[in-house]
């Protein structure tokens, strides 16, 4: 099933850094990507080999050629153009690469993966799931995207976004396995990037949660496809016995007929992995619907929870919810980052978040002890975490019915899926963050959810109980308006909301917030708008501040070279990590950029980004089909050119003639 293609084009940018050194041929005798490679992937850097390059999932390459003395010689190494699904092209790009005995493989949209010759880009071969794009448009909520795919032994493990999981030959790019995850008869898609623990199991988690369906992550054996176990977010119908002791005391935590839509509460972000302690860490997204207006009231465990199950059983050891029934989409799906850190005199082994509530959290990982939570964008939904119960101090105005309320942050969050990153020499986690951009909430109280189950050809509906800025109608329809014009909220896809009611994809703005609406009382730091925000977990403050990609796009990535780099739109910039001084910005010729990464070969460190083609000149703005997480403005790109990897290394050509400059400027 699907096609295999050899040597077709594909777009990549990609920059590197050398010492004089002639490149050595990388055809040597492959090593392994065994438990001992995984464990050990993000000591040395020279190889990018799981998404976010080590289990501590920290995004830390400690590769320091290219660093903050030269990094503005960097110039254009090598791009390819990035291979398209038949019929069906996207531009934006959410894959992090990764490098492997000289290859780089990565995931493009509509699930098409491909590997390229990390030396020079040219393409080794690309396989097309052939995801039947009709059905399947109206069932992803935000964006045709996959995020990553993972390494092990001699196979690429490659998510579908229709649901499916595959096993390809790395070295071929042929079929050894395919599994079905999730029901083809529901709105489940896959955009996570999986992630491969001890023993070859692969933990792979679903979307939907606006379509309301019953959230899960599961282990697959990575020899066979073979389901290890598999973890419930949401308790299912009580008359019946529960999978596990969890679900049914999560069941006391809700009300109404909550299973017979599903429930919500997916799993499409975070993961981290503990081999010490074997425990695998998932972040859930929000329930459904979204309001307990339709849903009813209760915390609804196990959404917007940190959950840290038994890698070798999957069995719950303890869970922490950071937003009990929540209202406002905020999933909990941002990465989870494992660190040792000192805190009140005492060394901590601890797990870090930065997810869309606007709190960043300090929890021990081991027994799930809340350690701080503090605000690092500016919140009016909760005026602070008390750290003795671990809940938050839910402002009770910030409830809303059918009158609306302006909540911070909004359903786009403070931080979402595009990386962040950790420092450890440093101690400070880098941020792509959205600040001061408050949403409009209201419940529809004409919502009356829509079936879950739509065969295997049937249109996805959401079911979302919400109005947009105090418009819309009934039901479960499209985003959970009614028919007409209303805007989606951020992150839902108006492709996907188009297709959802059967007619064409329009570009819609996002509703304004009402001026009405009461003036809840504000915490945390100010500022408007997109920006990359440098915070001290210790010290629980924010050391400096720079730009950063909307909620859509991007991504960071630290080095030893004392830089991080950050993912702008069309630029790659480039900051001191300690000062926050920017000391690059180059325009790379893309659009929608995914997360940066790093990796040596031959004695040369490399700096890889994918993207779109550039936009036309004087293209009109416009809201495309986006990773979940904001609107994000994206011009629509070139027609007829093609997404493209670009590498980069030191004393390279310039990208593209004229987009490269290099500029020192305060990191404010």
């Amino acid at each position: 099933m699907g096609r295999v293609y050899r040597r077709a084009k594909t777009s990549l940018l990609v920059a590197g850094c050398g010492l004089g050194a002639l490149w050595i041929a990388y055809a040597q005798q492959a090593k392994p990507i065994d438990d001992a490679a995984l464990k050990d992937a993000a000591k040395t850097g020279e190889e990018w080999i799981s998404y976010n390059l080590g289990w501590s999932e920290q995004r830390f390459s400690p590769l320091n050629q290219i660093n903050a003395n030269n990094v503005s010689h960097l110039g254009l190494a090598w791009t390819s153009d990035i291979p398209a699904a038949q019929g069906r092209p996207q531009n934006r790009q959410e894959g992090t690469p990764l490098v492997h005995n000289g290859v780089m493989y990565s995931i493009a949209p509509w699930s098409v993966v491909y590997a390229v010759d990390a030396k020079t880009g040219k393409e080794v071969w690309h396989q097309d799931p052939d995801v039947n794009q009709q059905v399947w448009q109206s069932r992803i909520c935000c964006g045709v995207v996959n995020r990553g795919i993972a390494l092990y032994q001699n196979k690429i493990i490659a998510p579908v976004v229709d649901g499916r999981l595959r096993a390809l030959d790395s070295a071929t790019g042929k079929l050894l396995w395919e599994i079905r995850v999730s029901p083809d008869n529901m709105a489940y898609t896959i955009t996570l990037g999986p992630r491969v623990i001890k023993g070859g199991k692969i933990i792979i988690g679903v979307s939907g949660g606006e379509y309301a369906v019953r959230g899960f992550f599961a282990a697959y054996d990575a020899d066979t496809g073979k389901e290890a176990w598999k973890f419930y977010t949401v308790p299912g119908d009580p008359s019946k016995p529960f999978e596990n002791p969890a679900l049914a005391e999560a069941a006391k935590t809700w009300s109404g007929e909550w299973w017979k839509i599903g429930g919500g509460a997916p799993v499409w972000g975070g993961i981290a992995y503990d081999p010490d302690a074997d425990l695998v860490y998932v972040g859930t997204g929000q329930p459904g619907p979204w309001t307990e207006v339709s849903r009813g009231p209760g915390d609804n465990l196990y959404a917007d929870c940190i959950l840290a199950v038994r890698g070798g059983t999957g069995q719950l050891v303890w869970h922490y919810q950071t937003v009990p029934g929540d209202d406002w989409d905020f999933d909990n799906i941002a990465d989870l980052m494992l660190a040792d850190l000192k805190i009140n005199g005492s060394n901590r082994k601890v797990i870090m978040q930065a997810p869309k509530d606007g709190f960043f959290y300090v929890l021990d990982r081991y027994t799930g002890e809340l350690l701080s939570a503090d605000p690092w964008v500016t919140v009016n939904w909760a005026s602070g975490v008390n750290l003795k119960t671990g809940r938050p101090v839910v402002n009770p105005e910030a409830r809303y019915g059918k009158e609306g309320v302006n909540v911070m942050p909004g359903p786009g969050g403070g931080h979402v899926w595009p990386p962040m990153s950790f420092n450890p020499t440093v101690g400070l986690v880098y941020i792509p963050s959205t600040i001061g951009q408050p949403y409009n909430y209201a419940a529809n109280p004409d919502f009356k959810p829509t079936p879950t189950d739509i065969g295997p050809s049937g249109r996805g509906q959401m079911n979302m109980g919400t109005t947009f800025a105090g418009r819309g109608g009934g039901g479960g329809r499209g985003a959970g308006g009614g028919r007409g014009a209303t805007p989606p909220p951020p992150g839902v896809d108006p492709a996907a909301v188009a297709a959802g009611r059967g007619g064409p994809a329009q570009a819609v703005p996002t509703p304004p917030a009402s001026p009405e609406s009461p003036d809840l009382p504000r915490i945390g730091p100010t500022g408007r708008g997109n920006v990359l925000i440098a915070w001290d977990p210790i010290a629980k403050t924010e050391r400096w501040r720079g730009l950063a990609a909307g909620f859509n796009q991007g991504g960071t990535l630290a080095t030893g070279g004392n830089l991080v780099f950050s993912s702008v739109n069309t630029r790659l910039l480039a900051y001191r990590a300690d000062t926050g001084e920017q000391i690059l910005d180059l325009q790379t010729g893309l659009t929608q950029m995914g997360p940066p990464m790093t990796f040596m070969l031959g004695g040369k460190q490399y700096v890889a980004v994918a993207g779109g083609p550039p936009a036309p000149p004087a293209a009109p703005g416009g809201r495309g089909g986006g990773g979940r997480g904001g609107p994000g403005p994206e011009a629509p790109a070139a027609p007829g050119l093609p997404s493209r990897m670009v590498t980069l290394v030191l004393d390279g050509k310039l990208p593209l003639p004229g987009a490269a400059t290099a500029v020192s400027a305060p990191g404010r």
